[in-house]
């Protein structure tokens, strides 16, 4: 194992779209083998298979209460949120909701963001005695892509979570386009990894919408980090896979 090899963590984040996709993406994760997962849009049901698959200690943080089968096709509402998944040895788990609860999970009303919770899940992974400080969510929605008053406030709640942390690496879905001013604001604070050579990160080919220019799952820093080898990563989701190589600065 050489210096770089041993001074890094990689890290990969998608929204996998609950569990439409589950035989490519579980295909796609193994062969990845990656010290951190962050996944958005995870059906509680879910939880198990990727952390026996994967061969990962994971978190389950649940946002809302979405359609979906169990065995027998009955169709039940299924918990659904983000998961947190390493190999490495994890400390200081934790998740800080910015918008809602755990004890306050509803049904997810298409249109309705009140009825889904937001959360910042973190913890420390620790390879080679190095501490990586990483951070995932799933950012509040909105129709157009504009900001307004739920993402403005939302985004000072998180604000207000994110200061505890001198140095972080987070990621997810922050469903607001980079250009635009809660993406450009994160940015005046943390540095966004994502290479401008990407425009888009929504995969035409599952995205209901079909084709948008839309680059909505981020990757951000403190100074603290060097972020290289970043890719965008299609044909797994309606969100294209964020993969990077984190190192100490």
């Amino acid at each position: 194992m050489n210096e770089e090899t041993k001074n890094h963590i990689k890290l990969v984040s998608l929204n996998i779209e609950l569990d439409k996709h589950l035989d490519i993406i579980f295909p796609f994760l193994e062969k990845q083998a990656s010290d951190v997962f962050c996944l958005q849009e995870l059906f509680e049901p879910d939880f198990e298979d990727f952390e026996k698959n994967l061969k990962m200690k994971g978190f389950f943080i649940p946002m809302a209460k979405s359609q979906g089968f169990k065995k027998g096709r009955e169709k039940i509402l299924i918990p659904y949120g983000v998961g947190f998944f390493s190999s490495l040895p994890i400390e200081n788990p934790k998740e800080d909701f910015y918008y809602g609860g755990r004890s306050e999970l509803k049904e997810m009303v298409v249109g309705d963001r009140t009825t889904i919770n937001r959360v910042f899940f973190h913890a420390d992974v620790i390879k080679n005695s190095e501490r990586f400080t990483i951070g995932t969510t799933h950012f509040t929605w909105n129709a157009d892509g504009k900001a307004d008053n739920y993402q403005r406030k939302d985004l000072k709640a998180l604000f207000a979570i994110l200061n505890d942390f001198p140095e972080i690496v987070f990621c997810g879905d922050f469903n607001t386009p980079r250009g635009g001013e809660i993406f450009n604001t994160i940015a005046k604070r943390y540095k966004d990894n994502i290479p401008e050579k990407y425009k888009t990160s929504i995969d035409s080919n599952f995205h209901q919408a079909g084709h948008l220019m839309c680059m909505v799952d981020a990757l951000f820093s403190t100074f603290h980090f060097n972020i290289k080898n970043v890719k965008l990563v299609s044909g797994l989701s309606d969100h294209y896979a964020v993969i990077a190589n984190v190192f100490r600065a």
